[in-house]
């Protein structure tokens, strides 16, 4: 029993179905679902750091820094997707593209939160 546990953890069964890594997504999908959720989620970040830009304040920089970095991640997708090769090296790549644009917009947020909390209000 431990020595099945320890092969699975070094790699060495990997016909767990339960396994992160052996779900369809990550092995078999064209890559268009990861296009779908990655534009989707970008659209909804995108809203409150468009909202932080039009207020003027000091978090504008954060926010348009934010915008950039998240929607280079979405075209770094859109480009991975048409030059890669199918399997599951690129729905992988696609994969940390998409943990990549939801780190900086989380991280991008919370600045900009934190930035617009310790400025005082312009009337």
């Amino acid at each position: 029993m431990v020595r099945e546990r320890m092969q699975h953890s070094r790699g060495q069964s990997s016909a767990d179905p339960t396994r992160v890594r052996n779900q369809p997504a990550l092995r078999t999908s064209p890559g268009t679902i990861w296009l779908l959720v990655g534009g989707t989620f970008a659209v909804i970040c995108l809203i409150p750091l468009i909202g932080i830009i039009a207020t003027g304040r000091s978090a504008a920089v954060v926010a348009s820094v934010t915008i950039v970095l998240v929607v280079a991640l979405y075209a770094a997708m859109v480009a991975i997707r048409l030059s890669a090769s199918p399997g599951p090296r690129r729905l992988r790549s696609m994969a940390y593209c998409f943990l990549g644009m939801a780190a900086i917009a989380l991280i991008g947020m919370v600045i900009c939160v934190l930035i617009q909390w310790s400025s005082p209000l312009r009337m």
